[in-house]
């Protein structure tokens, strides 16, 4: 078992090696827990100018920017909820802690909630316009990068309003769950850095278009943390498919599609535990057990690609 913090806590992780003539030949994540998973943090990218280099002050009356943002007793994720604060509310900042928490005030209830969901910007009021995005890419150029042997460290160039064209209403989502969560593959891209593409593909793969048991019961697209046997029990229940699609894309980035020592998200550093290259075939060797797992994977990308 392997203890890791980072910016998101502690996971701890339980492999599974395979040895022949006493060299490691797979290696396998089985089983996982995360100490602090990520939480639906999203916020609406626009296109505009500038940063937003606001700082979180004691005092400030500022807005959620999660979609739903629990409000509880203490300043632990597991303590009791209180309430639910819709995206965009404004609270009155009272006390900020060093462990990334924040005491509010606010019309719907007062208590602790996660510091990191705070902005002096109200999300509801950002308007995101891709028409005047001079630097969106057309189909034809999009299609000119894909390749089998693409970099999918690197992020696919597609605009928010592509995304949601390659993923909204497409016959085989027949539960409407890459059509509820198109945007969310995009902003995976945009603050992880990786191919957001790729990532869906390997959501649609994994998951029958959202079809399988474990996507429907668990909110789990990626089969993440299934081991054969005992693929249900085992998989991870994620809160919402946009957790689980923040967290997959923090997998990837920090372990399968980055060599060690690179910086990534964040200001942190990647370990590249199970790098082996960041092309598909290059992250089949170490994510799948199935040597087929890349072809299908990209005939799934080369399908949603066309879509655009």
């Amino acid at each position: 078992m392997l203890h890791k913090l980072g910016i998101d806590g502690t996971e701890e992780v339980i492999t599974v090696k395979e040895y022949i003539n006493n060299e490691l030949a797979n290696e396998q994540i089985v089983a996982s827990n995360v100490k602090r998973a990520s939480i639906d943090k999203v916020v609406e990218i626009g296109t505009g100018k500038g940063t937003n280099n606001y700082e979180l002050k004691e005092g400030d009356t500022v807005y959620n920017t999660s979609n739903s943002l629990a409000v509880r007793k203490a300043a632990d994720n597991n303590s009791e909820k209180l309430a639910t604060l819709s995206k965009g509310m404004p609270v009155y900042v009272q006390s900020i802690y060093e462990n990334g928490w924040s005491y509010i005030l606010s019309d719907e209830q007062d208590g602790y909630v996660l510091s990191e969901c705070l902005s002096n910007i109200n999300p509801n009021s950002i308007i995101t316009n891709d028409n005047e995005n001079s630097n969106e890419y057309t189909k034809e150029e999009l299609l000119a990068n894909l390749s089998f042997n693409m970099d999918l460290s690197k992020p696919s160039g597609l605009s928010l309003e592509q995304f949601r064209k390659i993923l909204k209403y497409n016959s085989n989502d027949v539960n409407n769950i890459f059509t509820s969560n198109a945007d969310y593959f995009y902003y995976a891209e945009q603050e992880y850095g990786l191919n957001g593409v790729f990532l869906a593909a390997i959501a649609i793969h994994e998951s029958g278009w959202g079809t399988s048991n474990i996507a429907i019961s668990k909110n789990n697209l990626f089969g993440y943390m299934a081991y054969d046997g005992n693929s249900f029990s085992s998989s991870k229940n994620f809160s919402s498919y946009s957790e689980g699609i923040d967290l997959l894309a923090r997998v990837l980035v920090k372990y399968y599609l980055n060599p060690a020592g690179t910086e990534i998200y964040g200001g942190e550093i990647a370990e590249g535990k199970y790098y082996n290259g960041s092309t598909l075939a290059s992250v089949n060797k170490k994510y799948a057990s199935d040597s087929s797992w890349s072809n299908k994977v990209y005939e799934i990308m080369e399908d949603l690609y066309n879509n655009l």
